[in-house]
């Protein structure tokens, strides 16, 4: 399934006003285009010129907000075509992919959180907003509230799945304290992906989504 879901307020931070933006469940071609022509373009120049100091860690790479800027949007979008372990989801806004995100649910997808336990969750296996809306990559980020609609976005797909608003993620270290300390995850610690894992239950997920 794919189409528009819903309408939905971001704070534009060049003007204090609120902007619409659209939530589409499925990212199509024109989001795809969008990464590749608008958001890598930016992601590169920084790192050129961080490479012209020295060598690129994976330390510097957080402190810019650059973790994710290797991700591989259209081969991602490619391969889980038509799987339906898999859903995808775009942020919109002035006619430009704002933010997007792929969610996984399966048999094998199962919490460790202690008081859930085994139970179902929806995974988040990559969430990014564009390039032009992060601090520490840009001077003044343009649009916020990008990274909270697409999470809202998967809690209402677990509550769908009749999996009570629970997810689960492993987070790149430049956003370990926003889903730890703004949207209220458990921090399960580093996992042997060597990243750290967080899960929502679902009554921080309904504290979340009020």
């Amino acid at each position: 399934m794919s189409g528009a879901l819903g309408a939905y307020p971001l704070k534009d931070r060049r003007t204090g006003k609120e902007v619409d933006a659209i939530l589409w469940q499925s990212i199509e071609q024109r989001h795809v285009d969008d990464v590749i022509k608008k958001w890598k373009p930016i992601f590169d120049a920084r790192l050129t010129e961080l490479r012209s100091r020295g060598a690129v860690t994976a330390e510097i790479a957080a402190e810019h907000n650059l973790q994710d800027a290797c991700w591989q949007w259209a081969e991602k979008v490619e391969e889980r075509k038509g799987e339906l372990a898999w859903a995808s989801f775009a942020v919109e806004a002035e006619g430009v992919t704002q933010g997007l995100m792929f969610t996984r649910v399966g048999t094998d997808v199962r919490a460790r959180e202690a008081s859930q336990r085994n139970q179902y969750i929806v995974e988040i296996d990559l969430l990014a907003i564009a390039p032009w809306n992060r601090f520490r990559l840009v001077p003044t980020p343009q649009f916020k509230g990008i990274g909270r609609l697409l999470l809202a976005t998967a809690i209402s797909l677990s509550f769908s799945e009749e999996f009570a608003g629970r997810i689960g993620l492993h987070a790149l270290p430049q956003a370990d304290t926003w889903y730890r300390d703004v949207c209220g995850m458990t921090d399960l610690g580093v996992d042997n992906t060597r990243m750290r894992y967080f899960e929502m239950t679902e009554a921080q997920a309904r504290a979340f989504i009020q």
